[in-house]
């Protein structure tokens, strides 16, 4: 599931790609062929060059989406804080909160 604020899930984040389960797929998850230390090394680069690519695009994309949105998130509490200016009147009743307060 997406998260709203980095628009992916941490799976897609951590390994470039989406979750598939091998039931979805009805797929075996061993290799069919004899895996020898050529076809390993090659398969292993492939995927660690594609890992390169592509995991650094969408850390760079998940980083601005974080930063737009907590630029919102600013502009909305700022317009909160400083649309309604609050005014007193004499005799309005108000709540006094003192910081320091002796122990007793």
């Amino acid at each position: 599931m997406k998260q709203d604020t980095i628009q992916a899930t941490p799976f897609e984040l951590v390994y470039s790609r989406t979750t598939i389960l091998p039931v979805v797929i009805k797929v075996r998850t061993y290799s069919t062929e004899p895996i020898t230390e050529k076809n390993f090394q090659r398969t292993l680069l492939r995927r660690t060059y594609d890992l390169m690519e592509t995991l650094e695009n969408k850390w760079q994309k998940t980083a601005n989406n974080i930063q737009k949105l907590q630029e919102k998130q600013k502009e909305r509490h700022n317009n909160q804080l400083t649309d309604k200016p609050i005014k007193f009147r004499i005799g309005d009743k108000v709540l006094l909160h003192h910081t320091k307060v002796e122990k007793q």
